[in-house]
């Protein structure tokens, strides 16, 4: 779609650049290069290397993927940083885990600047709630344990360190009671003196099935509780390679923003060509200028989200990471013409193990499907099934389209309660 067009059905009468205020966000924590590349020097880098060397402006950590975790003491969260941090805080919490690497990441990151996100949920994670006292504990453990509460000093992930906000990666389950989850989150906020950010990160289809907005989703029912969100436009036929069918999908998420005076929207893409199971997801540096210089004066646009950190750091063009170039675009700076992503040399042993207790987890959400060529959603609603010939993966069904996806290192897909779950011994 011709820019010109574009600006005319936004109606706009914006005419000065407002790219400072545009952030790069970036999803870390789940290694998804490991997919792809297997030897350790291509793993993701340390949170604190990201902090110091790199061009973001919120780092999305990934993932608090279970709410309610039946193998920790009194159901207590579960985490899941792939290979960065695995040592639980107690024998009896299992899936809690203490990162003193992760904690001194997240103040290095705020003592240059930078934003650092909890994600919660994920397309495998078990994740909602049974009514709204479930929703409001939940955010009670949230505070104490992530944020600025001091109820639950023992146990907290982070230390001393206090996370700026949460992201809603809701990619299954059931959409009630998000809306009591992030009120009783801003009534906590009021206590305290911390500006809590609430994000979210919803497929590109208009609205998300999950959050909304629509009635009884959280992205309709309180749109001024939230404060970005992190758009999937990708894993989806409205990704950023379908022009019309993008900008049209843009447009309603920019006006619902417009109407409800709700978040700013943010274009999520991949970050390296590997990073999504369709290459026709992926944007060129200059390719996505193009679509940056559409949207960079519309009030509402917030920046681009991608995923995730390590396929940043594996995708070097014209010797610069693929943060890069988006950090100069936001600055009018030159980009390099559609030259194909390329990885280091790799020069070491062809092939790495992983130490016991330190696996490199695939991808979890937002995790980019691959090309199914086993399954089929003809006669399936919207929903998550399992593969028919590989118990660590599952396919994700959205209006007759399947999306193949794999469960963390270690797990196995739960047919019965749909989610990726540690094998029965």
């Amino acid at each position: 779609m011709d820019a010109k067009i574009f600006f005319f059905l936004f109606g706009l009468a914006v005419c000065v650049s407002a790219s400072n205020r545009h952030k790069i966000v970036a999803y870390w924590g789940q290694n998804a290069v490991y997919n792809s590349l297997k030897p350790r020097q291509y793993w993701e880098k340390d949170l604190v290397d990201f902090c110091r060397d790199y061009n973001y402006d919120i780092i999305v950590l990934s993932f608090l993927n279970v709410f309610f975790d039946r193998k920790n003491k009194d159901r207590m969260p579960g985490f899941n940083f792939a290979f960065h941090c695995e040592t639980p805080v107690a024998p009896e919490y299992p899936k809690m885990f203490r990162c003193p690497k992760i904690e001194a990441g997240i103040k290095e990151c705020q003592k240059n600047g930078k934003q650092v996100l909890m994600s919660l949920g994920g397309a495998v994670g078990r994740v909602g709630f049974s009514g709204v006292d479930e929703a409001k504990l939940f955010a009670y453990r949230v505070y104490h344990l992530l944020l600025e509460g001091t109820d639950l000093q023992a146990i907290r992930p982070f230390g001393s360190a206090i996370m700026d906000g949460i992201d809603l990666d809701i990619e299954n389950g059931y959409y009630s009671y998000y809306t009591d989850f992030v009120k009783e989150l801003r009534r906590l906020e009021k206590a305290g003196s911390q500006k809590i950010l609430i994000g979210a990160a919803p497929q590109c289809p208009f609205p998300d099935r999950l959050l909304g907005p629509s009635a009884g989703r959280v992205l309709g029912d309180v749109p001024k509780l939230v404060d970005e969100i992190y758009i999937q436009f990708y894993n989806n036929w409205c990704h950023t390679g379908n022009e019309r069918v993008f900008y049209g999908h843009v447009k309603k998420w920019v006006d619902y923003s417009k109407k409800t005076d709700g978040p700013m929207i943010f274009v999520g893409v991949p970050g390296n060509k590997k990073a999504s199971g369709n290459p026709l997801h992926y944007r060129t540096p200059s390719e996505l200028a193009k679509i940056y210089q559409n949207l960079k004066d519309e009030p509402r646009f917030g920046g681009i989200m991608f995923w995730d950190a390590s396929f940043d750091q594996n995708n070097v063009i014209d010797g610069k990471h693929y943060s890069e170039h988006i950090a100069a675009m936001f600055k009018n700076g030159p980009i390099p013409s559609g030259k194909p992503n390329t990885l280091p040399p790799y020069t070491g042993p062809t092939k790495a193990t992983p130490s016991k207790g330190s696996t490199a987890a695939p991808t979890d959400p937002p995790k980019p499907p691959t090309r199914p060529t086993s399954v089929s959603c003809q006669g399936l609603s919207d929903g998550i099934y399992a593969h028919p010939k590989d118990c660590s993966k599952f396919f994700h069904c959205l209006r007759g389209i399947a999306s193949v996806k794999s469960c963390q290192a270690g797990l196995k897909f739960n047919p019965v309660a749909k989610y990726c779950d540690w094998p029965q011994m």
